[in-house]
């Protein structure tokens, strides 16, 4: 093994703290959102509820629809806005997209492909699962708002499975916007 002299050990020290800088554990994850998914699938929970009871018209459905563009099309823009100001991804980051992609593809597989098993309150209660997934996830890696969001998912589903009628619903909703909202609503106000 060669020696090294005091200059390139500097060097190769500031590299080192290069590399370590890029590769930070840390999961920035977009608080807008989680806020505007929340937001949507526990309205869109309850707009279901509401329909299959008769509470609302089966056209009402399409609010359902309008509010899924909606989402979207926001989803869409604020991520190209963010690939533009950010530079480059942690591994963590990019792990945490793949976690999310693969969880909510799955989410959609059972709720469009398997709504035979899925069915009725089922579909609701499988994009909990979805998004408790994704908020323990993050929590993983020492977020501990994400950590107590998912848990209030997971306590929102087991509430929902103890209870009869309406309450089902509401129970999932409130998970779902308190919990996946919440977590949003949570990291837009935490200073960097």
């Amino acid at each position: 093994m060669d020696r090294i002299d005091a200059s390139e050990a500097r060097e190769h020290i500031e590299m080192v703290a290069q590399i370590l800088a890029d590769t930070e554990q840390r999961l920035c994850a977009g608080g807008e959102f989680f806020v505007v998914w929340g937001l949507f699938s526990g309205c869109i929970t309850l707009l279901v509820h509401f329909v299959s009871k008769g509470a609302l018209a089966p056209q009402a459905i399409w609010i359902g629809a309008a509010l899924f563009v909606a989402a979207l099309v926001f989803s869409v823009w604020r991520g190209r806005a963010l690939r533009a100001s950010v530079a480059r991804r942690s591994l963590v980051q990019r792990e945490f997209f793949n976690v999310l992609w693969l969880t909510l593809g799955l989410a959609f597989v059972a709720n469009v492909a398997l709504f035979n098993i899925f069915s009725g309150i089922a579909s609701a209660a499988i994009w909990s699962f979805a998004e408790a997934i994704v908020l323990l996830y993050i929590g993983m890696h020492g977020n501990r708002r994400a950590q107590v969001c998912g848990i209030t998912v997971v306590v929102s589903m087991v509430v929902a499975n103890f209870t009869r009628g309406d309450v089902t619903a509401y129970a999932l909703a409130a998970g779902m916007i308190a919990g996946y909202g919440g977590f949003g609503v949570a990291e837009l106000l935490t200073p960097e």
